[in-house]
């Protein structure tokens, strides 16, 4: 279960490093919402509680934005729902799921309430720039927390993907070279 685990969370990382090469956001946001779900998958059969449950949510969020045009409430309203609903799993992680609050696991368990809490105002909008911009803060948040789990495919899908974001930013936000065909 283990090797499936890890075999698992590379294919997403896969799905995840090609996102941020898109430059049409929905495509960008199609990729994430497909590596969030293999990692909700990952990340509970490495029993990483808190990542388990926030790539769910990561997977709502995925298809929320992706049909962002069709909602009717305010998207500050939606992206404080999501907020609320990670720093709820975080408080849930101490208390129903039994974690034991210790300095370290309160510390680590928060990183990536941090990074799923920036990267949602920064779906929420139009610009893959911007997205890309945000990455470079939920990127090392989840690669300490992927860290403290030995989620391989997750720490290297977020080294991969600060490169990835690096090389798009410079790409095609810097030099303004059209999107390639990935």
């Amino acid at each position: 279960m283990y090797i499936a685990a890890q075999i698992i969370g590379i294919v997403a990382m896969g799905t995840n490093i090609i996102s941020y090469q898109f430059k049409s956001r929905k495509m960008l946001l199609f990729f994430q919402f497909l590596g969030s779900a293999l990692f909700a998958v990952n990340m509970f059969m490495l029993d990483a509680t808190m990542g388990g449950i926030l790539n769910i949510l990561g997977v709502a969020r995925a298809l929320t934005y992706i049909n962002k045009d069709k909602i009717k409430i305010p998207l500050i309203y939606v992206n404080s729902a999501f907020v609320l609903a990670y720093v709820s799993c975080y408080v849930l992680l101490f208390t129903v799921f039994g974690t034991k609050p210790t300095a370290i696991n309160m510390i680590s368990e928060i990183l990536p309430v941090l990074g799923m809490s920036i990267m949602t105002f920064a779906l929420a909008g139009d610009d893959a720039k911007k997205i890309r911009l945000c990455g470079f803060i939920n990127s090392p948040c989840w690669l300490i927390y992927n860290c403290f789990n030995f989620a391989i495919g997750g720490i290297l899908c977020e080294a991969f993907s600060l490169i990835s974001i690096t090389s798009a930013f410079i790409r095609i936000d810097i030099m303004g070279k059209k999107e390639q065909t990935v």
